[in-house]
């Protein structure tokens, strides 16, 4: 059952586990939620907590992108211009170096998030036309988005609580009850053979579940959580 945490849209970017500091972001997060007598309920909370954490973390450690980027690119052209009309000082020139460092480190990471973000593969590696990735971005989420819903009765649905209620209705009449039968069928006397499902009662064993993970690719969609695989291989 995925997990539906308390704040929508986080998403887990792929270079954000490489950083410094992210895996202590995830240990502290994860670690500050005791636990209770539900395993499901322990879990769900730890998962929210660390997107929470995590989301912290990013704001501080990468924080706006754009906005930095703007801001660095503005001092240099102003520190340019200076230079064709003076000799610049000591400090001047270290700042006009660390300023093109800064540049081109903040222009590859908004680069790496607009990939991303679209997930289109099929565009060369060079390519930096990040218009296009947001574009194929924001077209995927207004697709997948369900707007409204027309109930049976006519009444337009358009809050979250109503549509879901409504689907789980739907589903739940296509699906039907069970009624209770006074004659059966003796599958014994067809001579159908029996199979032993008990395997499927037997809890889950960590090697199983690590050996899933790992099966996994690392870069697909993630799920409602939305953690992707590469997280759980690197935590």
């Amino acid at each position: 059952m995925p997990l539906k945490l308390e704040k929508p849209g986080f998403t887990l970017k792929r270079f954000g586990t490489k950083l410094e500091g992210f895996q202590v972001a995830v240990e502290e997060a994860w670690t500050s939620v005791p636990s209770s007598t539900c395993p499901v309920d322990t879990l769900a909370k730890k998962f929210s907590a660390t997107v929470k954490n995590l989301q912290s973390w990013s704001h501080k450690k990468v924080g706006h992108i754009n906005t930095q980027l703007g801001l660095a690119r503005d001092v240099l052209h102003q520190l340019e211009i200076a230079q064709d009309a003076r000799l610049l000082s000591n400090q001047e020139r270290w700042l006009l170096h660390q300023l093109k460092r800064h540049s081109l480190a903040r222009s590859s990471l908004q680069r790496t998030i607009a990939r991303s973000r679209s997930r289109i593969t099929w565009l060369s590696e060079g390519d930096g036309n990040t218009a296009l990735f947001h574009l194929h971005a924001r077209h995927r989420k207004r697709k997948n988005f369900i707007s409204k819903l027309v109930a049976d009765d006519g009444k337009v649905l358009t809050s979250h609580e109503e549509k879901e209620q409504n689907i789980f209705e739907f589903y739940l009449n296509l699906l039907g009850d069970a009624p209770h039968r006074e004659i059966t069928v003796n599958l014994e006397e067809l001579a159908i053979p029996r199979h032993d499902l008990s395997e499927l009662e037997v809890p889950f064993f960590e090697e199983e579940v690590w050996k899933t993970i790992c099966s996994r690719p690392p870069d697909k969609a993630p799920g409602p959580d939305g953690f992707t695989r590469i997280f759980y291989k690197t935590c």
